[in-house]
């Protein structure tokens, strides 16, 4: 067992360790992290680069002077590790370098789920012990389903796909501003590829591929009662196809051959794996919230390019935008009446913030495109601010009392933040 410790910590021995390519939005919160006592806990995809993460956050520990020997790391999912419990791996890290036992250590468990009573043993070590915890897991309602026990001593970090800031940073090519077409270029890439960081460093169908089945077989067919695991591809297609576009839990069991509740159950299972996210109607109405039809949005683009092709970038830049919004965590529904829709409406009913996406390369406000958007503004005229994100478009103009803001795709998804006002 010590071998094997000593293996998955080389920094023991004062040995170099991979790390992979930075990612500052999530490292500059480390400080933070630190100064808690909360268990850390960041949930994401497969392969979306959690372990990565990690070994990023143990390599700045170590520059800023940490001892080597008090950060103690554990991929929890080798078969060697399953037999014995958290606290026994501590109490033998503790053995090795005979600390003392109020010795404040930085235990780093990589796939918690994967370790017997998992949730038990943290809140043990949690309570008893003087550590700082950090974990990964790629379940969500497994992490936060048995997590119960750590209600108020866990603190939940989803790691999103690579940002497209973070896409321009892994691709090594960061253009001027004055370059726009060639921001224009790497966006269209970034909507085909998507952020799964290997993907972006080495694009290939046959990896996306090999990943979507290892997801589905890892966290859904082994986790979950799925009778009929063949249809979970075809539900994706099926959802990959109407990226947008408002979802019929009865037509997809119609085509499928599943009952609406095991449509809905389906969709969860996904959710849960991360590979898609919901989005409700956006109403005053909790009834109409709960029982109108909701959209569905796929976490990373480049799934959505495996499962329907290369073509469709409407799609696939709304769905970018979704990402965005959930990224920075401002909620968001999408409005509609008959057939008029918005894609996205932020903020209250009395400050409504909508915002649009028509990836389209010109701008004319008397496109019939702007229906839904123009019926928003009469329902609610008091409307300060538009967003209308599309392809190259870039002008400011102002209608009655709205401000409306029309940009490229790339020059929003920069810097969201400021056109967001957050």
């Amino acid at each position: 067992m010590e071998t094997i410790y000593y293996t998955m910590n080389p920094w023991w021995e004062g040995k170099d360790f991979e790390s992979g390519i930075d990612r500052p939005e999530y490292l500059y919160r480390l400080p933070t992290l630190l100064k808690r006592k909360q268990v850390e806990v960041i949930i994401g995809s497969r392969r979306i680069g959690k372990t990565t993460l990690i070994k990023q956050f143990i390599k700045r520990l170590l520059q800023n002077g940490i001892p080597k020997e008090d950060i103690f790391y554990l991929a929890l999912d080798h078969p060697a590790l399953s037999n014995l419990s958290i606290s026994e791996h501590l109490r033998n890290v503790r053995k090795i370098f005979m600390h003392e036992r109020e010795k404040k250590l930085l235990l780093f468990f990589d796939e918690i789920q994967e370790s017997p009573n998992w949730e038990i043993e943290l809140k043990n070590i949690y309570d008893l012990e003087n550590l700082k915890i950090f974990c990964t897991g790629s379940t969500s309602s497994l992490i936060q389903g048995q997590g119960g026990r750590l209600t108020g001593r866990q603190i939940i970090t989803p790691l999103y796909p690579l940002s497209f800031d973070e896409f321009l940073l892994f691709h090594g090519d960061k253009p001027s501003l004055s370059e726009d077409y060639k921001y224009e270029k790497l966006m269209e890439e970034y909507l085909e590829v998507g952020g799964y960081p290997e993907q972006v460093l080495h694009p290939s169908i046959e990896y996306m591929s090999n990943l979507l089945d290892d997801i589905l077989a890892r966290d859904l067919i082994r986790l979950y009662p799925i009778k009929k695991a063949f249809i979970l591809k075809d539900l994706l297609r099926l959802i990959a196809a109407s990226v947008g576009s408002r979802t019929s839990f009865n037509k997809l069991g119609k085509v499928l051959g599943l009952s609406v509740d095991t449509v809905k159950e389906y969709i969860t299972y996904l959710e849960s794996a991360f590979l898609v996210m919901s989005m409700e109607k956006w109403t005053t109405s909790l009834s109409e919230k709960v029982y109108a039809q909701k959209k569905i949005y796929f976490r990373d683009t480049g799934i959505k390019t495996l499962l329907t092709g290369t073509a469709d970038e409407g799609s696939k830049a709304e769905n970018a935008v979704f990402v965005e919004l959930q990224r920075k965590k401002i909620p968001c529904g999408y409005f509609a009446e008959s057939e008029r829709e918005v894609d996205f409406v932020t903020g209250t009913i009395k400050k409504p913030s909508p915002v649009e996406v028509k990836y389209l390369s010109s701008f004319d406000w008397g496109d019939r495109r702007f229906s839904g958007i123009k019926l928003f503004l009469r329902r609610f005229p008091d409307t300060r601010r538009l967003l209308l994100i599309t392809k190259n478009a870039d002008r400011e103009l102002k209608v009655n009392k709205t401000n409306i803001t029309v940009l490229p795709m790339w020059k929003f998804l920069l810097s969201s933040e400021s056109y967001l006002r957050l």
